[in-house]
């Protein structure tokens, strides 16, 4: 990235063309990305970056229609750099409520402090030429699957297989399917837990009115609410004092769902950054033991960081262990557990709203590779639950294979395995567990609330 030699500062644009091509060509997480260029982005431009980065990748496959649509011929590899720049100043152009001028005036001005003097006229006029074909370029883009549903071939393909249902509607006919990848593409809201141990939702919403936020309860959880536009959590009254945790409202049925007791011995895995960790303990401080436990000592950090806001009371309940879970016999003390929590790595298809990147970073061999991960930690934590017990298996996926399938072929190599039904509202039902799609809560949003994709199935020893 080329920076501004007498402030050593970039522009919010040539920020967000190098962190795109970074997501892209790179395969780095987002948010990795945007931290790495922080210093350089003058601060006033922060939220502006983040903003054009999540509204390019969350519709990437569209940005790249127009752009390829607009070029005689395909840019080289080395050249990346200028085509996401070109992305950019399309995004500015479609999105950013900018005069268009200025919008193409920033853009072609990131050309001339680079080394691709060249690149100049070309950016110019790729971008005139857009502003004057706009709208027979969008009925184009309209008319490919990928570009209108912004969404890799690949995952539209597994998301097309997998829920295939008509959607009973007053409009036009709409499937599941496309459902799911819109809501992929919109704007997810801010929820929040209501921290127990401190206050009730009823005073939390009283508080949240008294700071003149609006807000209402989420009808999904117990301790949910939801923001009608999102705030900086430094706004959220006692944040600091640990009263609230910013959490979607599917995470949240994971504490709802295992139900912690006293007296418990309770296993966490796959713990990090540790918001299921301290909502099962803000649910029941009096379980006995709860272990926390993460392949990644450097993330079991924020778990500690939770703890020291939201519950520093209960350091004691808590035992952070940095090993691999599947592992058994390198970490565990042969205690049985009363209870797990196997929040699974996955796909995360489930929260691509959130983080659109993932849309770049996963790969379908990626998705091979998670079953097995999968398969392995059922496995071997199963052995660690005593008879009796309650495993709790959780992923952010929609995608059938990681979700009800893997449960299934579980349950049919262990005959001391039980799935365990559960009544939660607005599920979609699934042969085994519960499954929530983002569509769901997204369609009427003013009386179902509004959730990430989710699974869960609870699973009994016998």
């Amino acid at each position: 990235m080329t920076t501004n030699k007498k402030n050593k500062t970039v522009s919010a644009i040539a920020a967000t063309a190098w962190i795109v091509n970074e997501v892209v060509v790179s395969k780095k997480s987002l948010p990795d990305c945007i931290a790495d260029c922080q210093q350089q982005i003058n601060p006033d431009d922060t939220a502006k970056v983040q903003a054009y980065c999540y509204n390019i990748l969350r519709r990437y496959e569209f940005y790249r229609f127009i752009v390829n649509a607009l070029l005689d011929k395909k840019l080289k590899n080395k050249d990346q750099d200028i085509y996401h720049l070109i992305i950019s100043g399309v995004m500015l152009l479609n999105e950013a409520r900018l005069p268009a001028h200025a919008a193409i005036s920033e853009t072609v001005n990131v050309t001339r402090k680079s080394k691709k003097s060249w690149s100049k006229n070309l950016v110019n006029a790729l971008l005139r030429r857009y502003q004057r074909e706009q709208q027979q370029l969008h009925a184009l883009a309209e008319k490919d699957l990928e570009s209108q549903y912004c969404c890799p071939q690949w995952l539209l393909e597994k998301i097309q297989q997998a829920y295939p249902a008509e959607i009973k509607s007053n409009s036009d006919r709409q499937y599941q399917w496309q459902s799911v990848l819109k809501a992929n593409m919109a704007h997810p809201p801010l929820t929040l837990r209501v921290n127990q141990l401190s206050h009730s939702r009823e005073q939390y919403l009283g508080l949240l009115k008294q700071a003149g936020i609006e807000a209402s309860a989420c009808p999904l959880t117990q301790n949910g609410i939801l923001l009608e536009q999102a705030v900086a959590v430094n706004q959220l009254p006692l944040f600091a004092d640990g009263a609230v945790s910013v959490q979607d409202s599917a995470a949240q049925l994971s504490a709802e769902l295992l139900k912690p007791q006293a007296g418990e011995r309770i296993l966490d895995a796959c713990a990090a950054p540790g918001g299921k960790t301290m909502h099962l303990l803000e649910s029941c401080p009096e379980v006995e033991k709860l272990v926390a436990l993460d392949v990644s000592a450097r993330r079991l950090e924020r778990v500690t960081q939770n703890l020291e806001r939201l519950a520093p009371q209960l350091k004691n309940k808590l035992a952070l262990l940095a090993a691999d879970a599947a592992d058994i016999n390198g970490w565990w003390d042969k205690q049985p557990f009363d209870k797990i929590l196997l929040d699974a790595p996955c796909s995360a298809t489930g929260v691509i709203r959130r983080h659109p990147d993932i849309k770049r970073l996963r790969q379908p061999a990626d998705i091979v590779t998670l079953l097995k991960t999968q398969k392995l930690l059922l496995e071997k934590l199963w052995q660690t639950l005593k008879p009796g017990g309650l495993l709790l298996y959780a992923t952010c996926s929609i995608l059938p294979e990681e979700n009800s399938e893997q449960i299934r072929q579980f349950l049919s190599t262990h005959n001391d395995a039980q799935s365990v039904n559960f009544n939660v509202s607005l599920e979609k039902s699934s042969e085994y567990g519960l499954q929530l799609l983002p569509h769901i809560m997204t369609v009427a949003t003013a009386n179902k609330g509004n959730s990430d994709g989710f699974y869960y199935c609870l699973l009994q020893k016998k």
